[in-house]
């Protein structure tokens, strides 16, 4: 008996449960049609979405008669600039954030002078800005100010070159290319006139979810087992239990793996989902998914004591990642967002997006190797589980 045949009759006995079929491929495509067609209006498809002027506070030092408050001058005089955000002047940092509290500003800059006397110097500039209360005015302005600060270390690496006296000559030659034309550019993710409906964005992130509830179908497999007594009949055979444990992952990997083909085949031809131009990348993805959602089952399998509380543990780690991931409604807040980063379904969930907005390979890539740093700690920990707790009957 070898693995192969432990895998191939692990995945003909789960397709044999009508329950299991059910939930793996059945109700996802039902909660996508759901979805998708629900809050179809609520997210469109992205055109006229476009966010409020930025009413952004300048907490500056009185000597911005500067080059550098020059440069900040034509900045902010831009066309494209200026129809994007209004500047106000601020007094102090206390002030700046009582009106972001007040909802009177969006968002705050602060320039000092050891700044101005980097710059000056040829070195690197960083601006500190206070974020108001929208997330994606936020953006916005980290974006616009980005921009500017790029400019800004253009011109020092200049100075560092030819000396400080040429930063003068930068910032006129920079004004002077602003008239023609400008330096500052609008576009969504990808190209840009494409966004993902909320077919896609439910499509991508239901996808991820279930292909993680494959994970309870390993912990019921693996608890079935033991319960049952029929693997003390398997280790009776000739083979290893490393062969036994490995045989039944690869079943329930193969039943993930299916179902994410499935379910993505389905959702283009049932609901016109467009999954992007990049099909070898998506199956390294399901891969990268199946991996997560096999070491998440098995870690979980092996601390747990009984099938029952296995799975109520497993379910409640993947309904969290899901919520704070957005994988049931965007959330704009920066706390949840940063701890959503250390989930499968958050790099899961982008990487699907940025292939369906058409991004490029390097930012595909970086995404899918954010999940497969993931999925490596998992694979980490599962196998130190494993080596201590084992598979075997007791």
């Amino acid at each position: 008996m070898s693995m192969w045949h432990i895998c191939m009759f692990e995945l003909r006995r789960i397709l044999k449960i009508r329950s299991v079929v059910l939930n793996l491929f059945i109700l996802p495509l039902l909660l996508i049609f759901i979805l998708g067609t629900a809050l179809s209006s609520a997210m469109g498809t992205g055109e006229g979405n476009i966010p409020d002027v930025l009413r952004v506070g300048v907490i500056q030092p009185s000597d911005m008669s500067s080059p550098m408050g020059e440069a900040f001058k034509v900045f902010a005089t831009t066309p494209e600039v200026s129809r994007m955000m209004k500047v106000q002047n601020m007094p102090s940092k206390d002030e700046a954030v009582n009106a972001l509290k007040q909802g009177k500003l969006d968002f705050a800059v602060i320039m000092t002078s050891d700044m101005m006397q980097q710059w000056m110097a040829g070195k690197e500039v960083k601006l500190q800005w206070i974020l108001g209360k929208d997330s994606t005015l936020n953006i916005v302005g980290q974006t616009l100010f980005t921009r500017f600060t790029d400019e800004l270390n253009r011109q020092a690496a200049i100075a560092e070159v030819l000396g400080p006296e040429m930063i003068p000559a930068a910032s006129a030659q920079t004004a002077a290319e602003s008239e023609e034309q400008s330096s500052i550019r609008v576009s969504s993710p990808g190209h840009s006139d494409r966004s993902y409906s909320a077919s896609q964005y439910y499509a991508a992130a239901m996808l991820a979810m279930f292909m993680l509830y494959s994970g309870m179908t390993t912990i019921n497999s693996l608890f079935t087992e033991r319960d049952k007594k029929t693997l003390a009949r398997l280790q009776a055979a000739p083979v290893g239990n490393g062969v036994i444990f490995a045989g039944k992952i690869a079943g329930n990997s193969l039943l993930a793996f299916m179902q994410a083909i499935i379910i993505i085949l389905m959702t283009h031809v049932l609901f016109g989902v467009d999954w992007g131009g990049h099909p070898g990348l998506i199956m390294l993805l399901c891969v990268l998914i199946t991996l997560a959602s096999m070491t998440l089952g098995i870690i979980v399998a092996l601390v747990s004591k009984s099938a029952a509380s296995a799975s109520t543990i497993m379910q409640s780690i993947i309904i969290v990642m899901t919520f704070i991931s957005g994988g049931f409604t965007p959330i704009a807040i920066d706390f949840v967002q940063r701890i959503s980063e250390f989930t499968v379904n958050h790099w899961a969930l982008q990487s699907f997006l940025s292939m369906m907005l058409g991004a490029s390979v390097r930012e595909i890539m970086h995404n899918m190797l954010m999940l497969g740093a993931v999925c490596a700690v998992l694979a980490a920990v599962a196998a130190v589980i494993y080596r201590k707790a084992g598979y075997r009957y007791e």
